[in-house]
């Protein structure tokens, strides 16, 4: 594939992609379901880039229980961060489905091009995944169940809507509870006339109401 279609290196000519393609082994795989990309304390020094399929990004507390940090459906670069750095990964990525990926090795080694449109799409591929992960937080952190669902509803509601493209187990993952509880929770916020769900769309009844629950 041409790597322009990956944000990072949009802007780049050819020269610029043809000195990446020379000193980076390129190298495109595909994951069967379930088979784990990299693991919790891997050191790869590798970026990687979805091209089709679905991945989990996840953690294992201290009890056991999976928490979903994120579920990557579209095409996009992770485990940039970590490879940069050379860190061990602070969490697992596993394939939900079968998944092609491109993997690109040795990615540190891209910033001694001193290419500046690759440095500027970089930090701006970064500011919005840190925009996202606080979103997430802000998820999180809040105090009971409740108030985690609405705050995951809020922020990805649009005009009243919100379309859940997670199983309920998965969602339970991202909401730290498990999927008893999730859907406990919201057969009762139905029946308190806050939410109507129809398959796996969520209609917001009242936005203003939801906005003081959290």
């Amino acid at each position: 594939m041409d790597l322009r279609q990956i944000s990072m290196f949009k802007n780049l000519n050819d020269q610029d992609i043809k000195l990446i393609e020379e000193k980076n082994i390129i190298e495109e795989k595909t994951y069967q379901k379930e088979d784990h990309i990299f693991r919790v304390g891997d050191v790869t020094g590798d970026a990687y880039y979805l091209i089709e399929g679905s991945i989990l990004v996840y953690k294992i507390d201290p009890n056991g229980k999976r928490f979903i940090i994120k579920k990557i459906q579209k095409p996009g670069v992770f485990g940039e961060v970590y490879s940069y750095l050379k860190e061990g990964f602070d969490f697992s990525a596993q394939a939900e489905v079968a998944s092609k990926i491109l993997i690109i090795h040795d990615f540190e080694s891209i910033f001694s091009f001193g290419s500046k449109e690759f440095l500027k799409s970089y930090i701006d591929m970064l500011s919005r995944k840190c925009l996202e992960l606080s979103r997430t937080n802000q998820i999180t952190s809040q105090a009971s169940l409740r108030q985690k669902i609405s705050k995951y509803l809020l922020l990805n509601q649009e005009n009243s809507m919100v379309k859940i493209d997670l199983s309920r187990e998965e969602w339970a993952d991202i909401l730290a509870t498990t999927r008893p509880s999730l859907s406990r929770e919201l057969s009762n916020m139905v029946d308190d006339g806050l939410i109507e769900i129809k398959d796996k769309t969520i209609k917001i009844t009242n936005l203003s109401q939801m906005a003081d629950i959290i």
